[in-house]
């Protein structure tokens, strides 16, 4: 089997592509011109690597074309909430339109692969207690530029399998965690700042902002697991949700994470990481692609939270990080 993994030398990417390579798959990573390859080293004598802006229609056409994938697993995306407001432009450039070329180009193929369009529980928007757990027939709201161009790439994933008849699968995760993540993020930002005060690199002080919502986090490995089963097993159309199926309060992810060291750390709030409105609690219900496809979780958040800290430790010892 053949895969293409967009995104492949990311958090996710990464762990997908280990995942796809233990399967014996030939796997082909597309990652953007600049973009840092630490993730995949290990990985780099077993993968073909291709270099490609998916903005760039005939370039992405022409790598398409050049590995003729019977998979693709597209994941590249600029992933940041935050950074959307910021330059909402850009995201949509590269997530929508960017799909659409990828969506292009496999069709030009002219051959029956399948395609899974990596979505996010970020459509859903802000939710309320009573819509909880949340499912995939929730109408979307997307509240920032990043969530509305999830929400419309679906929809473009969603026309191809309508008017062409593309193996298209959709899948909305909910937060994942674990080795590699960018600490952008407030999982892998909590650990990488235990793993600094654990090596002397800051004092025994962590900053947070709000402890007290409450998120769905998995371990990326069961995650990654969940998009191989769906875009094998899935019907193409439909969309599926994985997560954890519950919701953690983020304080808990802090004080899991300071029972990995011996250290007295004080917590401080930084009013700077608070926003000024979010939902209080957001889960979803995964039993739809439990159903479907067969897919279980297997890894415990403490674990993926362990493995993540270590991963810091390891990163910060052999060298500063940005």
């Amino acid at each position: 089997m053949k895969a293409l993994v967009t995104g492949g030398a990311g958090f996710a990417g990464s762990h997908l592509t280990e995942w796809l390579l233990g399967l014996g798959w030939e796997t082909t990573v597309l990652a953007a011109e600049q973009e840092d390859l630490g993730n995949i080293l290990h990985l780099l004598k077993d993968v073909r690597l291709l270099r490609g802006d998916l903005r760039d229609a005939e370039g992405i056409a022409n790598r398409v074309r050049s590995c003729a994938p019977d998979r693709v697993f597209h994941l590249a995306a600029l992933s940041s909430p935050s950074e959307s407001m910021r330059n909402p432009a850009l995201t949509y450039e590269v997530n929508f339109l960017g799909t659409l070329n990828l969506l292009l180009a496999c069709r030009q193929l002219g051959r029956d692969l399948r395609f899974l369009f990596v979505s996010s529980s970020e459509v859903y928007g802000e939710v309320g207690a009573n819509v909880l757990p949340l499912r995939e027939e929730m109408p979307l709201r997307p509240a920032n530029p990043y969530a509305g161009s999830k929400a419309a790439g679906e929809m473009l994933a969603y026309q191809f399998f309508r008017c062409d008849g593309m193996g298209v699968v959709r899948v909305r995760p909910f937060n994942h965690t674990g080795p590699r993540q960018a600490s952008t993020f407030v999982c892998s930002d909590f650990a990488r700042q235990v793993a600094e005060i654990e090596l002397g690199l800051r004092p025994p002080r962590i900053t947070v902002g709000n402890l007290k919502v409450e998120r769905d986090f998995s371990d990326v490995r069961d995650i990654v697991r969940g998009y191989h089963l769906l875009l094998e097993k899935g019907v193409p159309g439909e969309v599926y949700q994985l997560g954890a199926g519950r919701a953690f309060p983020i304080e808990e992810i802090l004080q899991t994470l300071l029972q990995t060291t011996t250290a007295s750390v004080e917590v401080v709030v930084d009013p700077a990481r608070l926003r000024p409105s979010e939902s209080p609690s957001v889960w979803g219900d995964t039993s739809k692609a439990e159903s479907s496809v067969g897919w279980r979780r297997e890894s415990s958040l403490g674990r993926a939270l362990q493995d993540l800290k270590q991963d810091w430790v390891g990163r910060l010892s052999v060298a500063p990080v940005k």
